[in-house]
């Protein structure tokens, strides 16, 4: 890659990976809500690097992207962010910045490192370079590491008794950052006995700028809350200047530009490999269906926690424990959907990257969201349409689903979403009546939505020349 080039793919997947974290937790948070930059960080390593190479395969890149990310969505991180924000206010917080410092850069390290080191496995898997035991081993150990990481680094915990792990970066949220330093030890022991140092660097890259994305973003925000009105004059009064969101812009550009930096500094590897590739010699590189009907499977027996919760709500009167559900969304969301994308299925990697984040919006926008709003069946409804409808498009169209086509859904989405969050009826009716103030009722959502408008149109455009 040229000098300009190198340049050019970074700051636009900064612009990227700027979009979709500022998506992220505005309609969904957790895991499924980085799906989305992982996504877009996945398609812009394709596109940039494969070059003619990138044919059916950014899908693959996409796929494997967003799949990644969401592991770092398991990551408690509002109180360790308190230890630097309060860090003057008498209280709890007071004067401990450097245990907020040390557990923001290990959070937002770890949440990049693991993306970093899968997508740079990829070209080899795909160039069948592992054989098929060492693929379903690879990700069927996650869920086992990630228990066991748990339970080494994040235990005992118990808030009533007051037991809390020896290294601790909340107050008395329950943490599980171990599960991702157990993962991040899998990956680099299975790099370093495959001989595949460019994933090595692939991952210490991701949590170096990863690390480095969310402390600089926090300190943004904390600039913003303490010297907004001297930054942004009159206009901060009016509540349009959102901080929080600062600060998860400039963590997603700065992490996902810098990795991408990694990524276009080794293109001439990952296109040495990508230009061996024949999908139908992989164990599932012919098929057509089968991968996506099963992750499409998947992802429907997650969906029982609602029954269950209805129920139990109707029948005792309280909400049962789901975690079960929890614990297993992270095998059939990830793990099992990236065996399948490994071993070459065309099918699991275009239902992952298209369907997988379409479901996790339906679901969440369909079941959980506006819950409390009078107009929670008006509001919902469209995404009990596209629930329905979108699989059906998807099978239908599963072999011609284009970058554009994919970008249009991500964009047409996530952002519509927002929009839709921020001009819902409760919103402005309450505006209208002067019940609330503009403040109280769209205040930054206004300039948050805009902003992410401007960025659809951006990455929609880029699509569009690409395809």
């Amino acid at each position: 890659m040229s000098a300009g080039l190198i340049l050019f793919s970074v700051i636009f997947t900064a612009f990227a990976i700027s979009y979709g974290w500022g998506v992220r937790g505005f309609i969904i948070g957790g895991e499924k809500g980085a799906l989305l930059p992982g996504a877009l960080m996945g398609i812009c390593v394709a596109v940039f690097t494969l070059g003619e190479n990138a044919g059916d395969l950014w899908m693959f890149f996409a796929a494997v992207g967003a799949l990644t990310m969401f592991y770092g969505g398991t990551e408690t991180y509002a109180q360790t962010m308190s230890w630097i924000l309060h860090r003057d206010t008498e209280g709890p917080y007071f004067n401990q910045v450097k245990k907020g410092v040390i557990g923001i850069f290990l959070k937002g390290g770890l949440w990049f490192a693991i993306p970093g080191f899968v997508l740079a496995l990829l070209p080899s898997a795909l160039a069948g370079k592992y054989e098929i035991w060492e693929i379903i081993l690879l990700f069927a150990l996650f869920p086992v590491v990630s228990f066991v990481g748990t339970k080494i680094f994040n235990s005992p915990y118990n808030k009533e008794k007051g037991l809390l792990p020896k290294i601790y970066f909340s107050l008395d949220r329950r943490e599980e950052w171990g599960s991702n330093v157990l993962i991040i030890a899998e990956l680099l022991i299975f790099s370093i006995v495959k001989g595949d140092l460019f994933s090595v660097g692939a991952g210490l890259a991701g949590f170096i700028v990863g690390g480095a994305g969310f402390l600089i973003g926090l300190i943004l925000f904390d600039v913003e809350r303490r010297h907004g009105r001297k930054i942004f004059g009159k206009i901060w009064d009016k509540g349009v200047i959102d901080g929080w969101k600062i600060m998860e812009h400039a963590f997603g550009a700065i992490a996902g530009g810098g990795l991408m930096l990694y990524f276009a500094l080794g293109a001439e590897h990952i296109r040495t490999l990508t230009d061996t590739v024949d999908l139908s010699a992989l164990t599932m590189g012919n098929d057509k269906f089968t991968g996506a009907v099963i992750c499409f499977i998947l992802l429907l027996v997650t969906t029982l926690q609602y029954p269950v919760i209805y129920i139990f709500n109707k029948k005792k009167g309280y909400e049962p424990d789901v975690n079960i559900f929890e614990i297993i969304e992270r095998p059939l969301w990830s793990a099992v959907p990236l065996i399948l994308i490994f071993l070459g299925s065309y099918s699991a990697a275009a239902f992952a990257a298209f369907g997988t984040l379409f479901f996790a919006l339906c679901e969440k926008c369909a079941l959980e969201k506006y819950e409390h709003s009078r107009y929670k069946f008006l509001l919902r409804a469209p995404f009990w349409v596209m629930w329905v409808l979108l699989p059906v498009w998807f099978f239908m169209n599963i072999e011609s689903i284009s970058l554009l086509d994919t970008m249009l859904s991500y964009t047409l989405g996530y952002t519509g979403a927002c929009v839709l969050y921020t001009l819902q009826p409760d919103n402005i009716i309450a505006l209208k009546k002067g019940e609330k103030s503009f403040r109280q009722t769209i205040g930054s959502g206004s300039t948050v939505t805009s902003h992410l408008v401007l960025q659809s149109i951006g990455l929609v455009i880029f699509a569009a020349f690409c395809s």
